[in-house]
């Protein structure tokens, strides 16, 4: 933490702990008295994550709490939270900070007093108060008063600490009516919503606390419009509104009509603000008769209406933190769904740029790429790669003779035969051009792209097409053409095609519907492996 030496010294011997933490919860300074208070070294805490010495709940309520007020208003009074020890006990403690900036990054400072330091000077203090109120014994009423005073202080301690210990408002504003009924010895308390505009009063209580023997109003399930009426008298008078007796004022005949079915006598209106709004009241009733309100008494309520404001605060930051998160959660499950809808289409992309739309098998493009990966993996691998060219034999004839569109439901229905037959996923059909289709087979050797072959044949024998314009016979055939090849690093991709399309290029030079499988000696017409397949040899 960057300041003079001689005030650094000054805050390391305060008597009060103090800690400097960055935005990112990192603990950038702490001094000498907070580290004898919690047992730890200066090491063991600086530059470590300030949930080093938080409690569960403490964490919570510093990131929901603590930091965000920080954050937004700069400041943060009269927080209570607790820190743990080196050896795990939770010290209970009162924190004061300031946000400032050093450098190019926030640090926020906290002042930090163990709350029975606290109110052990709070102790100290009211009973030299009272002793020395007791002393004067012509002032017996003023030390009534002070005694009054203390005890109020002690129940509004007691209050706002039951009331800081939850961050849910329902069950905030249940505490405090229950807690200030009970220390004003009230037959009703209740905490009122305005709906909308106070001075049309309409609302409802969000929240009842009724002595034994009182009808509860939230239970009832009434409508309050009549309460504008009070918000006139506390406009009026500038703040809280206290009424003796309710038959001595003059009101409206539905409000009178609904105080007089709850038997209310007396009452007291203390405004509850949101910033510099009116945002409700804190309404508590005397049923059994006339009531006259005390001082001390209106200022107990009215702090606790204060630390209720500041609950309100911290409920709508909670509330915007985790609308917050819903609409960030939402956010990501919307680019999730994006993301997803992006791959689909992705993925349906790929697969058309890679698919030709005649045939519905791979295409040329697809062929290609496929080839050389796995002539690359084979060559690494040592492994056989056989190819399988075909077209239809005489195939222009068949156009001319049954027409363009029965020509490429030809090549459809070739092509989803052939596919059936090739068996294995790693195999590859492509139309290669025209009627003319590959198919690729890793790891096979000559022998396997022989049966390959067959089954081709056999699966387009077995569609029975008809072709009156072939030489060969008068069903529609294939001529076919076998290359293997062991890939290494000296031969290329391009031989294999070169000898598939030469066996191809045999078969039909010696009268098509047959398969050849390359030989070395087939670029001298020299003799060649060869497989005919006839119709009767099919049927």
């Amino acid at each position: 933490m960057s300041m003079p030496s001689g005030m650094n010294s000054l805050i390391d011997r305060a008597p009060c702990g103090f800690i400097s933490v960055d935005d990112n919860g990192i603990i950038a300074y702490v001094n000498s008295t907070l580290l004898d208070l919690l047992g730890w070294q200066r090491h063991e805490l600086q530059g470590k994550p300030i949930e080093t010495i938080l409690p569960v709940a403490s964490r919570i309520f510093y990131q929901t709490h603590v930091f965000p007020l920080l954050r937004m208003q700069g400041t943060v009074a009269e927080v209570y939270f607790s820190l743990h020890t080196r050896s795990g006990q939770a010290v209970p403690i009162l924190a004061n900070g300031v946000r400032r900036q050093q450098e190019d990054q926030a640090i926020n400072d906290c002042v930090l007093i163990p709350i029975n330091q606290r109110i052990q000077y709070e102790d100290e203090m009211l009973r030299s108060k009272k002793k020395a109120e007791a002393a004067i014994s012509a002032q017996k009423q003023a030390e009534a008063t002070v005694e009054q005073q203390y005890q109020r202080a002690v129940m509004l301690g007691q209050i706002t600490q039951h009331i800081r210990q939850s961050l849910e408002l329902t069950q905030i504003f249940a505490v405090a009516a229950q807690d200030v009924r009970q220390c004003l010895d009230a037959d009703r308390v209740g905490i009122f919503k305005f709906a909308g505009n106070p001075e049309i009063g309409g609302g409802c209580f969000v929240s009842e606390a009724v002595a034994p023997g009182q009808a509860a109003i939230v239970v009832a399930g009434v409508e309050h419009r009549g309460l504008g009426d009070h918000y006139l008298g506390i406009r009026h008078y500038g703040g809280t509104l206290a009424i003796r007796d309710l038959r001595e004022v003059n009101l409206q005949a539905e409000h009178h009509a609904l105080l007089e079915q709850f038997q209310v006598r007396a009452c007291l209106l203390v405004p509850l603000l949101k910033g510099s709004d009116l945002w409700g009241l804190i309404c508590i009733h005397q049923c059994s008769g006339p009531r006259y309100w005390q001082t001390v008494e209106i200022e107990l309520v009215e702090a606790i209406a204060g630390q209720l404001a500041i609950a309100i605060h911290q409920g709508d930051l909670v509330n915007q933190l985790q609308q917050e998160l819903h609409d960030r959660q939402r956010a990501e499950a919307r680019l999730t769904r994006i993301n997803t809808e992006l791959q689909q289409a992705t993925s349906q992309l790929e697969r058309l740029a890679h698919t030709d739309p005649l045939t519905q098998i791979a295409n040329r493009r697809r062929f290609g790429e496929r080839l050389a990966s796995e002539w690359s993996r084979l060559s690494r691998d040592r492994l056989p790669l056989s190819l399988l060219l075909f077209d239809v034999d005489y195939f222009k004839s068949y156009n001319d003779t049954y027409g363009h569109q029965q020509g490429d439901d030809c090549l459809y229905a070739i092509a989803q035969a052939a596919q059936s037959a090739v068996g294995r996923s790693t195999d590859l059909l492509a139309r290669y051009g025209g009627e003319e289709f590959a198919v690729i087979l890793p790891n096979t050797g000559s022998q396997g792209a022989i049966t390959v072959a067959q089954r081709i044949h056999q699966a387009v024998a077995a569609l029975n097409l008809p072709h009156q314009a072939s030489a060969v016979s008068d069903r529609l055939t294939i001529s076919l053409g076998i290359s293997t090849l062991l890939p290494t690093p000296d031969l290329t991709s391009s031989e294999l095609i070169q000898q598939a399309d030469q066996a191809l290029y045999r078969a039909k030079h010696r009268g098509r519907h047959c398969t050849v499988v390359f030989a070395p000696d087939l670029a001298d017409d020299g003799d060649a492996a060869t497989v005919f397949y006839t119709r009767s040899n099919l049927e």
